[in-house]
């Protein structure tokens, strides 16, 4: 009797795993593969909308909007709507708590669309697209290759990574990093605790602002702009050209000042540790403000 019952056992838990393979079956065979395409015009919008996942969007000569993917999980499909307005959004469960699943999707539109991205915890990658770009993750990385009209890159947890740029570039994270490279850009650049590393051939403007995190710059300076610099307790590292042509006005609350142009900072007080420096390169056509709490600034040519 000992003995049936174990061989009873044996096969009960023989049927549970078959049963839970059964499952994992029936979950993998729920796995939607998407493909969907439609006209769409050259210069129209395309807002792409998701929650878990990726999401790569890459720009082509077609005036055609084209999806291919997998929806796994809770998904419960794809909506896709192509004209002057494209709109993609990948449609999750509303009334469940917790929600599985995540849309892997690779996206080709009219390379000077107007391109809108919002994602949860999805990362984004953006290449060849010329126009608008406005993309945003909370915890996804961003990343945007290739010259544009404009380009809005936002995550909250993530990375972003802009290579190419644009004429005008907002960037922000909260605790990521961010890094772009490019030509000639007007830029505005924000983290609390990630750093930044800018490096262009010419900044036409440029307002960084940084909590915690280090930022280091590298390029020539417009004339007739303003570069402002707001750092917390990050150190600041500013490379310009030798002979750059740039007023300069430089003040630490309990930071140091190292310039390599030669001229020495002063202490702001007698009482407290911050220093102040002021000089002038060249004509002093650009306007540089640094600001910082307790971080260092260290200015450097190339």
């Amino acid at each position: 009797m000992i003995r049936k019952k174990g061989l009873k056992r044996g096969f009960t838990a023989l049927l549970a795993g078959m049963l839970v393979m059964t499952l994992a079956a029936g979950a993998a065979l729920a796995d939607l593969e998407v493909r969907e395409s439609g006209p769409a015009k050259a210069n129209g919008i395309v807002m792409i909308e998701n929650i878990s996942g990726s999401i790569v969007v890459v720009g082509w000569d077609k005036d055609e909007v084209s999806v291919e993917g997998t929806l796994t999980g809770d998904i419960e499909e794809l909506k896709f709507k192509t004209g002057k307005k494209t709109r993609i959004e990948v449609v999750y469960p509303r009334n469940k708590k917790h929600v599985e699943g995540e849309a892997n999707l690779v996206i080709n539109i009219p390379r000077g669309s107007r391109l809108e991205v919002e994602c949860i915890s999805a990362f984004i990658e953006v290449s060849k697209v010329t126009g608008l770009v406005d993309v945003s993750s909370i915890s996804g990385d961003v990343t945007v290759t290739g010259e544009c009209e404009g380009i809005e890159a936002e995550s909250i947890s993530g990375d972003v990574f802009i290579e190419g740029g644009a004429p005008e570039l907002e960037i922000s994270s909260i605790s990521g990093k961010v890094k772009a490279r490019g030509k000639a850009s007007d830029i505005e650049v924000g983290t609390v605790s990630g750093s930044i590393d800018l490096a262009f051939d010419r900044f036409l403007g440029l307002n960084v602002e940084s909590v915690a995190g280090d930022a280091a710059v590298k390029g020539d300076l417009a004339g007739d702009a303003h570069f402002s610099f707001d750092l917390h307790s990050g150190d600041l590292t500013l490379a310009v050209p030798a002979d750059v042509s740039a007023d300069f006005e430089i003040e630490t609350f309990s930071g140091e000042i190292d310039n390599a142009f030669g001229q020495k900072s002063r202490k702001t007080s007698e009482y407290a540790p911050g220093r102040e420096l002021e000089f002038t390169t060249g004509d002093g056509d650009a306007r540089v403000r640094i600001n910082t709490f307790s971080g260092d600034v260290v200015i450097q040519t190339f």
